[in-house]
């Protein structure tokens, strides 16, 4: 669903139980008309800034390359991949994603394979195929699901030998589980200093939340906090390691208004790009 967390205002945090399985979908569908307004055709500051610059060096994509995109969104990283010359083939589990993500597309007159299909549906996967694609990427999108292990297998088995999987994620450390933006004033050498941080007192505690990743999103979303122990320990098992990761940060010139925003923050990530290739076969 490309969650990129603007982080403008405090998030709205309702903890619920691991074995809950939310209607995360239903959500996703009904805020999807907010989400794409918001972010249009080329995504918001977090995503250009951050997300797809560091998603671009992981993933290193070819012109001719074949690309499956996962849980698309309104298509904006699709677009990018296509423009560059790639075959993009995308999908999410919200049709009025799609719907938004084949209208945008067509706008500007690229050509994106577009379809509605729950990341988390292991039978409806199997339409991925095998050793299909040359890459796959997720943009800050697979901690809106659960489980994981059905999409990491089925991309296993869509990627050709050699290739790669992209995706990013709100880091688990700093920007997951209920983290506290923090704003102080303290004297350094005599002078006064606002120092901007985050103040996190859980980490191991795994589970669904409540968020809201944009201004004034009408209605909060699913956000499942998994641990990076965990969501290693899910693509080993699915057959991938892990040859490339970064963590993005806001450039120091860069100054956010809100004190509570990240580019307030520029040496603390908001968010990790992780590359997995799958092993030998």
């Amino acid at each position: 669903m490309g969650l990129t967390f603007e982080m403008e205002m405090g998030r709205a945090i309702v903890p619920s139980g691991n074995n809950m399985q939310p209607d995360y979908l239903g959500i996703w569908e009904r805020i999807a008309p907010y989400w794409d307004d918001f972010v249009g055709d080329d995504g918001n500051q977090f995503q250009q800034t951050l997300i797809m610059p560091a998603t671009d060096q992981l993933l290193a994509l070819q012109p001719g390359e074949t690309v499956l995109d996962v849980a698309c969104g309104n298509g904006n990283y699709s677009r990018r991949m296509a423009a560059a010359g790639a075959i993009v083939t995308g999908f999410d589990g919200a049709p009025h994603f799609i719907e938004r993500a084949r209208e945008r597309t067509k706008s500007v007159g690229l050509n994106v394979d577009y379809f509605v299909q729950d990341a988390t549906d292991e039978a409806g996967l199997e339409q991925l195929g095998e050793q299909r694609f040359d890459a796959a990427v997720s943009s800050m999108a697979i901690m809106d699901f659960d489980p994981l292990d059905p999409l990491l297998r089925a991309v296993h088995r869509a990627l050709k030998p050699g290739g790669r999987f992209v995706f990013s994620i709100p880091h688990p450390c700093f920007n997951s589980n209920s983290p506290v933006m923090t704003a102080e004033l303290e004297e350094q050498d005599g002078r006064l200093e606002h120092i901007y941080g985050v103040k996190v007192t859980r980490y191991k505690s795994e589970g669904w939340s409540y968020t809201r990743g944009l201004l004034h999103q009408p209605e909060p979303h699913y956000l499942m906090h998994r641990t990076f122990q965990t969501l290693f320990n899910v693509a080993f098992k699915a057959g991938f390691v892990v040859d490339g990761f970064e963590e993005p940060c806001f450039p120091w010139q860069q100054k956010g208004k809100n004190v509570f925003s990240w580019p307030k923050r520029p040496d603390i990530p908001p968010a990790v790009v992780v590359r997995l290739r799958p092993t030998v076969r």
